[in-house]
């Protein structure tokens, strides 16, 4: 059977409720990097086969028995995260080359390493505009949905590691507790010693340690980069994530680029690998035995280092090596797993007021003070950059030296010697001299020597490494977890609270909400009839909380834009006070306010987001008849046929113009569209007229089961109805018959138009 050709318009990528691909439904942003956003979606492929063409002719026992086995042994998850380019950064190669990594990572690494790779959606030369501003919108800078490349990954609903600590402290924050103030100045932004040993030791360098192993360097070590799996207090297991600029330092050995006296053995990511589309249920010895058999059995080299490189990374994290121009390497992995734990236990960074102004050439010196590359010997009064960023000068030590318990002073002294050195620096511009606040006492932590000597062996170890040296993993956990080790030296009374590891970022008080936001406000009128499949593996995993949320988020976004255009009319376009912030924020990851998109696709967005998504889910299903069950199929043709047929069309807020009503008599454009829409989704599968739609598949050949369907009428919404195809029938008559009366009506009249800012 052929495909139906939908012809839906959908709002344009990354708007709630626009599509990618016309496979993933946008529930909202996620977040923005550098060059890409991600997007929360649902996968309307969730029921379909992707390898098995789905028979439903009555004389195919075999066959149609097969085919309820929709997911063929591979594990799909119906939320997916979308890593979407940025306009910005069309056809910039960052993307492909990510997508191939977490293709390769998917499959080389065990499982709970990486998210799990779906798919990479790419627009087909013929798809991409020629002019390439029309391919681009939003004030993130998305790439719209006809142009945009895509990487569809598992979803991580829990917090990345940067949250859950900025979590932790604000909950300290809110309960002020003293626990956290004791010493000489710890700062809320310090975890306890235990949970940072765990979240380095124990989740960071192993997913590290494992990357290394089969020739990836991410580049890009930090803490926002490994994400939590889940929510609970149970789960707490991460996944390291973001490998834009993850590279293999691994070439095939014929390379230009390979050095032939260090071969690689064990697995790498061979060339060939990138151009291999069928990874999604490649299994770690199908790699190994023969999905690349051209390039493993010539082998690998690893790469030939080069002179010198670009700066790649953070510069809060970056090794100094990568700040000195080397060429990245597992070393400077490890180097910067070391910072973020010393950033983790104690708070901050030497260097963390430096990397927040992006002044990364003062980032390096610090780092090379620390690691006992410069000292007095390299400082003058007139030289680079001068006292403005070196400690004390009675505390830089002497060439030679390092000075590695600067890295567990803590934040408070740091940021405190940032805003002493800048007022140094106006001072010697203007020849004056002003008294300077005294420092805060540096935390305990700085003072105790096993921690420190822990610290100072592993730095001196990585500093150690050359390009094609691979760290000892064995030793930098025996470092960390040293800090698990009683000691003489007391820590004062710097105990800090253990993590929460209950996220409750979902409650009330974490979520901005509409200001008419009730679950009832957002539930769909279906006119009290319901139909569901109530055999477990028919039922759909798709939360109606998930739609719920996203169009609570799309509401309050909506609600913050016309509070910012209100602002903006008031004060004629100048800048709103601080509290319309939030407002911006809010619009900025759920709106696309600089589109101006206009016909089918303004009419959709004007709709609920759960009618939205049925429609994309029923007309996707359309398109791709032949990979789904059919009473799967008209499960979702249900779930938007219900609603347009027995539920209340609300006028006034879904047509066109601010001037319709309920009962003005008028035609109901928008309404008959949708109806045709329904009903040319149905006919696709012949109208649901399949005896499988309603029966299980014979066992003997001759008798069959009618299938377990839940139902209720409108005439009897408590009860069942008992006939699940008089529900359906019903479905069609009111369908039609709503059609042939929308048709009869007259055009409603232009809306009146109004100038100035009279409401």
């Amino acid at each position: 059977m052929a495909a139906a050709k939908s012809s839906t318009s959908h709002p344009p990528f990354p708007e709630i409720g626009s599509t990618i691909s016309s496979r993933y439904f946008c529930l909202g942003r996620l977040g923005k990097g550098t060059f890409c956003s991600i997007h929360k979606c649902i996968d309307l492929s969730h029921a379909h086969n992707r390898t098995q063409t789905i028979t439903n002719d009555d004389d195919t026992t075999d066959k149609t028995s097969s085919s309820c086995n929709i997911n063929n042994n591979e594990t799909r998850e119906r939320i997916v995260a979308a890593k979407a380019e940025l306009a910005t950064f069309l056809d910039s190669g960052v993307i492909d080359g990510e997508a191939s990594v977490l293709k390769f990572l998917h499959v080389a690494l065990p499982p709970g390493s990486v998210p799990t790779f779906v798919d990479y959606v790419r627009p087909s030369p013929s798809s991409v505009p020629v002019n390439s501003n029309t391919a681009t919108g939003g004030s993130d800078g998305a790439a719209a949905a006809v142009g945009v490349s895509a990487i569809i990954m598992e979803y991580l609903p829990g917090e990345d590691m940067h949250l859950l600590r900025d979590r932790h402290c604000m909950s300290l924050e809110n309960e002020k507790s003293e626990n956290n103030r004791g010493g000489g100045g710890g700062t809320p932004r310090r975890v306890s010693v235990e949970d940072a040993v765990y979240l380095v030791a124990d989740v960071m360098l192993p997913l590290l340690k494992g990357m290394h192993g089969v020739g990836i360097v991410h580049r890009d070590v930090k803490p926002s980069n490994v994400v939590r799996t889940g929510t609970t207090t149970t789960n707490r297991s991460f996944k390291i994530v973001d490998f834009g600029l993850s590279k293999s330092f691994v070439v095939p050995k014929d390379s230009t680029y390979a050095d032939p006296s260090r071969p690689w053995k064990g697995l790498w990511m061979s060339p060939s690998f990138s151009s291999n589309s069928d990874v999604a249920s490649t299994s770690n010895q199908r790699i190994v035995e023969g999905m690349e058999p051209k390039d493993m059995a010539k082998g690998g080299c690893i790469r030939q280092e080069r002179e010198s490189a670009e700066f790649r990374g953070t510069s809060m994290y970056a090794s100094l090596r990568v700040h000195q121009g080397k060429d990245h390497c597992p070393r400077d992995d490890i180097w910067g797993l070391l910072y973020v734990f010393c950033d983790l236990v104690s708070g901050g960074l030497p260097w963390m007021s430096h990397a927040s102004h992006r002044d990364r050439n003062s980032c390096q010196i610090l780092k090379e003070i620390v690691v006992g590359e410069r000292g007095k010997d390299d400082w003058s009064d007139e030289g680079e950059n001068g006292r403005a960023t070196a400690p004390n000068p009675e505390l830089v030590p002497k060439n030679g030296e390092d000075f590695t318990e600067w890295l567990l002073y803590g934040a408070e002294y740091h940021v405190a010697k940032f805003k002493q050195d800048q007022a140094t620096a106006k001072n010697l511009e203007k020849d004056e001299t002003t008294e300077t606040m005294p420092l805060p006492e540096p935390l305990a932590l700085s003072k105790n020597k096993h921690y420190v000597e822990c610290l100072r062996k592993a730095f001196r170890h990585v500093a150690s490494l050359g390009f094609v040296e691979m760290p000892n993993y064995d030793l930098i956990d025996e470092c960390l977890r040293g800090f698990l080790v009683p000691s003489d030296t007391s820590n004062g009374n710097e105990t800090v609270p253990p993590i929460d590891w209950n996220d409750r970022k979902t409650s009330a008080k974490w979520r901005r909400l509409s200001n008419n936001y009730t679950k009832n406000s957002m539930m769909i009128d279906t006119g009290g009839v319901a139909w569901d499949l109530l055999d477990d593996e028919d039922a759909d995993p798709l939360d109606e909380n998930e739609l719920l949320d996203a169009e609570n988020d799309r509401r309050a976004a909506l609600e913050a834009a016309s509070a910012l255009d209100d602002a903006s009319r008031v004060t004629g376009g100048a800048s709103t006070a601080a509290n319309l912030t939030n407002a911006s924020n809010v619009v900025a990851n759920n709106l696309n306010p600089s589109s101006s998109f206009s016909g089918e696709a303004a009419d959709l967005a004007r709709l609920p987001l759960h009618i939205q998504f049925s429609l994309a889910q029923a007309e996707y299903n359309a398109q791709h008849p032949d990979t789904i069950s059919r009473h799967l199929a008209l499960r979702d043709w249900m779930a938007l046929a219900i609603p347009l047929a027995h539920g209340t069309w609300n006028a006034a807020m879904w047509e066109r113009g601010n001037h319709r009503t309920d009962d003005d008599g008028y035609r109901n454009e928008v309404y008959m569209s949708m109806l045709q829409k329904c009903l040319s989704a149905a006919g696709t599968f012949d109208n649901f007229a399949d005896r499988n739609c309603f029966y299980y598949p014979s066992v003997d050949g001759v008798t069959r089961k009618r299938r377990r369907i839940g139902t209720c009428s409108a005439d009897d919404a408590e009860k069942e109805n008992g006939s699940p195809l008089l529900v359906v029938s019903r479905v069609f008559f009111l369908l039609r018959l709503a059609l042939d009366l929308e048709r009869g009506k007259n055009f409603a009249p232009p809306p009146k138009l109004s100038f100035g800012f009279g409401r």
